[in-house]
């Protein structure tokens, strides 16, 4: 939904209130548990033998009833490929061994030009037997809908389902891959007098078609988001289900599921849960995995505050109540509400960290992943907003004559959102003002590394929402949510910024100095000029540049974590990984430098580079970006999306060698890693003289921690100690 007004009754029902049809889709209430058979190996070809498995034991004829009713037939076994047949074992095998189903099951398929007129698979046999018509078994109906792509976002009516989660009654669809239940309110539109306030969950109509995205929240169009037709609004806060299973309502005969809920990233700017880049149905079908995205306010709108009558830190406040919605009906969808992991992406990974820091957030996750989450950069206070930031927002949006906070509050009220976007010249302004007086004033840093990130959450210990600095957290050991964690960084995070906004230099050591000279403050400048540990290549002619992406990205990222998890948290965290990924590929081929894809001279591992990879979705993503560079790409990324799953299954990155044993061709390099090869992501040591290097094949890298680089950084100090901060507002 575009920027519009809107009638409060519409602004209420949202995008997607529930339409009467023909036919009504069927319920889980009526189908019994529901599960879909996806083999998926992540190739862009999408061609892996797909169906769905219905649990209800039942007869031959209702077993054609009940797969007719969801658009489908029995599935043809006896005339599916060699390859199809042999798939459907593989997947069998796997639910025997995650309890799912026994060993000696039965399942109705299909008859096909046999005597008997009744045929069934023996999953312990491997072999097509007769069974008499009235044997009560499960069934195998075949899957004819398509996989979601960026190209075929289509909804089949025969697909949809309707599901009752407490007072919600969805109705949903199912692709190739999973069920899908999309453009979820879990809060009230934050308009009018919501704007600029705590997210207030849903008071709506709860009967509702969850079969189309939300727009994204207010924000620029750009690779992070809003993603499809660009549509923005504030009405936004929706999340997205993808689930391999759908439990029945009367007997949940399937294992609860692991549920992974995420938070893009976009320098608290802009990002959409709406990209085809985060949708789950590979995790769901590959890793059995229930996936939720969620949109949560950026910009202006998501993190400002005026001082007392406005609290900030709204986008944190909309994932909390993002994940109380989650806990209180993730079940209804297979997931198991105990085991929610949290992760995210740059400010997604900063938000993981932020509700790591959360009382308020105490008891929603039980596990993290930050990815590529710049640590170094603290989080702002409310004086900081009411200061330097509000000012300026308040003349760029046309709010700054007003004599009182409540007439300013009031304003900024009323105004249309679109003031509220960044690319106008008013707000390009505002941000060279305050990002200038940020640098000086309080971080202590350079304009340039405040223009990435020019608007932050803000410490706020009264409302427990962040208790107060990561760092003091993890030192003082008083870390709110003390779960298993996983940080993860690229291998060349700041080249995407560097070689963007600075020109070629060539190889000189005299330029890498000056521009060393122009990003860092000048005593640490001077400290990492003389330490001698940044030095050009000659053999490289974009030296220059890369070797200062290589010293922001130890400042920013490597260095703070490695500092950060030493201090603090190895006693903080019951379980703790560090690792880096190297050749990933870029999010998008939009806007984005050269040295980011490949290249002749150097293809760096850019921020954002793990994103797409770890979903696995070039198999599902074909615009504003290059296909899969080869096969090792797409093992790369099977790799990437097996070891987070198992994070997310078992709070441990190393997949289960027994589980990957059985489950075939589509995990062997997988099992190859970690059984034939004997590879481990180990726990974090801080002694360690290695971390994992996930590449392909993966290796080993260094502990930054260690490194002469991080003794540069840490002896200066990093940014969150050297800035002048109050504690807490």
């Amino acid at each position: 939904m575009r920027i519009q007004t809107l009638a409060n009754f519409l602004l209420f029902c949202g995008p997607a209130l529930a339409a009467p049809t023909a036919t009504d889709p069927p319920s889980t209430s009526s189908l019994g548990t529901l599960r879909v058979l996806k083999y998926n190996n992540l190739g862009p070809e999408n061609s892996g033998m797909a169906a769905v498995l219905a649990y209800d034991e039942l007869s031959k004829s209702e077993a054609q009833a009940r797969c007719a009713t969801i658009g489908e037939n029995l599935y043809p076994l006896e005339s599916a490929a060699q390859t199809d047949r042999s798939e459907l074992d593989y997947q069998l095998a796997y639910l025997v061994y995650s309890g799912d189903i026994q060993s000696n099951s039965s399942f109705w398929i299909s008859t096909n030009n046999s005597s008997s007129p009744c045929r069934a698979y023996s999953q312990s046999r491997k072999m097509v037997v007769s069974e008499p018509c009235s044997s009560k078994l499960r069934a195998i109906c075949t899957s004819s809908v398509p996989p979601t792509t960026d190209n075929n976002r289509n909804v089949a009516d025969k697909s949809k389902v309707v599901v009752t989660a407490e007072n919600y009654t969805l109705t949903g669809y199912r692709d190739a891959r999973s069920f899908r239940f999309l453009g979820i309110p879990f809060a009230d539109p934050p308009v009018k007098e919501l704007r600029f306030a705590p997210p207030v969950a849903f008071s709506g109509p709860k009967e509702r078609d969850a079969t189309t995205l939300s727009d994204g929240c207010i924000q620029v169009q750009s690779a992070s988001g809003p993603g499809g037709d660009g549509a923005i609004s504030e009405d936004c806060l929706y999340l997205n289900i993808y689930t391999p299973i759908l439990p029945a309502e009367s007997n949940h005969n399937s294992t609860p599921k692991p549920v992974a809920v995420y938070f893009y990233g976009g320098a608290f700017l802009g990002g959409s849960a709406s990209l085809i880049d985060y949708d789950g149905g590979n995790f769901a079908s590959r890793n059995d995995v229930v996936i939720v995205t969620v949109n949560y306010r950026v910009g202006a709108l998501g993190w400002l505050t005026t001082g007392n009558l406005t609290t900030g830190n709204y986008g944190t406040r909309d994932q909390i109540l993002a994940l109380k919605w989650v806990n209180k009906h993730i079940a209804a969808f297979g997931g198991d509400p105990s085991r929610i992991t949290i992760f995210g992406q740059s400010a997604g990974g900063q938000s993981v960290v932020a509700l790591q820091s959360s009382t308020a957030a105490r008891g929603l996750f039980s596990a993290a992943i930050a990815q590529s989450a710049p640590v170094d950069t603290p989080w702002y206070t409310r004086d900081i907003y009411s200061n330097v930031i509000v000012p300026q927002v308040a003349k760029a949006v046309g709010c700054n004559q007003t004599s009182s906070e409540t007439a300013l509050v009031s304003c900024l009220r009323s105004v249309p959102a679109t003031k509220f976007l960044d690319n106008t010249t008013e707000f390009k302004n505002a941000f060279a003002v305050w990002g200038n007086a940020l640098a000086s004033d309080y971080l202590h840093t350079s304009p340039l590394l405040v223009a990435i990130e020019p608007l932050m959450p803000i410490v706020d210990s009264r409302a427990g929402v962040i208790d107060d600095q990561f760092y003091k957290l993890l030192a003082d050991e008083r870390l709110p949510n003390r779960v298993p964690t996983m940080f993860t960084t690229v291998t060349d995070e700041a080249s995407f910024y560097v070689a963007q906004f600075v020109p070629s230099l060539g190889a000189s050591q005299d330029a890498l100095n000056l521009l060393i000279n122009t990003t860092l403050p000048p005593k640490l400048a001077e400290s990492v000029i003389r330490a001698n540990v940044f030095l050009v290549n000659a053999t490289d002619p974009d030296s220059t540049r890369n070797v200062a992406a290589d010293a922001l990205t130890h400042k920013q990222w490597s260095c703070a974590q490695s500092y950060l998890l030493r201090k603090g948290g190895q006693r903080v965290f019951p379980q703790l990984y560090e690792v880096e990924i190297t050749q990933g590929h870029v999010q998008t081929n939009v806007g984005v430098p050269e040295v980011c894809s490949p290249n002749n001279v150097y293809n760096a591992s850019c921020h954002s580079a793990d994103v797409l990879p770890v979903w696995g979705t070039l198999n599902s993503k074909t615009k504003t970006v290059a296909p899969y560079y080869n096969q090792d790409d797409i093992l790369h990324s099977q790799l990437l999306n097996d070891v987070w799953a198992s994070f997310f299954h078992s709070h441990n990155p190393n997949p289960d060698q027994a589980l990957l044993k059985l489950r075939g061709p589509a995990y062997a390099s997988t099992y190859n890693i970690f059984v034939q090869n004997g590879y481990q992501v180990p726990e974090y040591r801080p002694e360690a003289p290695e971390v994992s290097l996930l590449g392909m094949p993966p290796s080993w890298i260094g502990n930054p921690g260690l490194s002469r680089k991080c003794a540069v950084f840490e002896d200066y100090g990093f940014t969150f100690q050297n800035a002048n901060l109050t504690a807490s507002s």
